[in-house]
């Protein structure tokens, strides 16, 4: 192990005020100590007098309810309060410099609202150039996600397109579109921490953001054929103060635990669709609360539109796929 400041050169951001900054949904990125959106919360109007941050640098978070949240930024940013960024003293690849944002990460615990690390940061150990997995310098990124997006685009072409009659503003209860199955319970289900080979699955649990929403990898023979269910399903977490509600549809194979209802549509829905009714799920996080949870009964009577908008299956996958794609070969 080593010394931050042995691997990067650490320096205090420009601690702007987003308040004071002009928005430009085409302008620059500007990078807090949020957790969100690999910490950038907004696009602001480029200054004249002020000097971006490089791209190909990582930004920490030295304070807040999210310190040491630590995100490879590509392009150049302006920064807000309390954020350092840290520039490799030597060449890096972004897959090594990914890893060492989940090391970065990985010292949290040593944190709190009350202990930032604003004095701590640059001596923090992490693994030397020698330590990095060998995994770490053989996975690709570009690679990986070209053949992410190629499924993507390989689901839409497997569901059909649909047309729906009646109007959108129809309402109707949700277990009249769907089918709601409940979760496993976690006792007596052996988890591991990392996927032993393809016969384990993802054990999704409530959360907040889907990529946070995996607990554990679990068996599919231990969970049950009963209760794993395909990439493209519709889910919904059903409990957790800052978790429930938020429906999302999967991009692998999971298990769900107990505090996670999957629904199934009752007639074939386009992935698209499925889309359509997570967010229509997730606007109504309001009517619950941790006392107050979305599950059964209450799950089951919500009212959704009865038919998406037009515009939902007009929406083209493939075009996108090809937009990122091409961001991601100037990567």
């Amino acid at each position: 192990m080593t010394a931050v400041n042995d691997v990067f050169d650490v320096t205090y951001g420009l601690n702007l005020e987003l308040n004071v900054l002009e928005r430009d949904p085409v302008g620059i990125n500007f990078v807090s100590r949020t957790e969100k959106n690999n910490g950038v919360s907004a696009k602001v109007k480029p200054q004249p007098d002020l000097t971006p941050i490089p791209g190909g640098t990582i930004s920490v978070a030295g304070g807040g309810n999210s310190v040491m949240e630590s995100c490879l930024q590509l392009s150049p940013y302006y920064s807000g309060r309390d954020v350092f960024y840290l520039t490799p003293k030597k060449p890096l690849s972004h897959e090594v410099l990914l890893f060492y944002c989940v090391c970065l990460k990985a010292n949290r615990f040593k944190f709190n609202f009350g202990r930032q690390a604003n004095s701590t940061l640059e001596k923090l150990l992490i693994p030397s150039s020698e330590e990095i997995p060998r995994w770490v310098a053989d996975f690709s990124l570009r690679q990986y996600a070209k053949v992410l997006l190629s499924q993507t685009s390989n689901a839409q072409m497997e569901e059909p397109m649909k047309t729906r009659t009646g109007h959108a503003d129809d309402l109707i209860r949700l277990d009249c579109l769907f089918s709601l199955i409940n979760g496993i319970a976690s006792a007596g289900l052996k988890r591991f921490q990392v996927r032993l080979d393809s016969s384990y699955v993802p054990y999704v649990r409530p959360s907040f953001r889907q990529s946070t929403s995996i607990d554990a990898f679990v068996s599919k023979a231990a969970a049950g054929p009963e209760h794993v269910f395909p990439k493209g399903t519709l889910y919904v977490s059903t409990d957790g103060q800052g978790s429930h509600t938020y429906a999302y549809v999967s991009t692998f194979e999971f298990v769900p635990n107990s505090n996670v209802c999957v629904l199934e549509p009752l007639t074939p829905m386009s992935i698209q669709e499925k889309l359509f009714y997570a967010e229509c799920i997730t606007t109504n996080r309001y009517r619950y609360s941790y006392g107050r949870k979305p599950k059964g009964n209450r799950l089951a009577e919500l009212m959704l539109p009865a038919h998406p908008p037009t515009w939902v299956n007009q929406f083209n996958f493939g075009e996108v796929v090809e937009e990122f794609t091409a961001v991601v070969d100037r990567l």
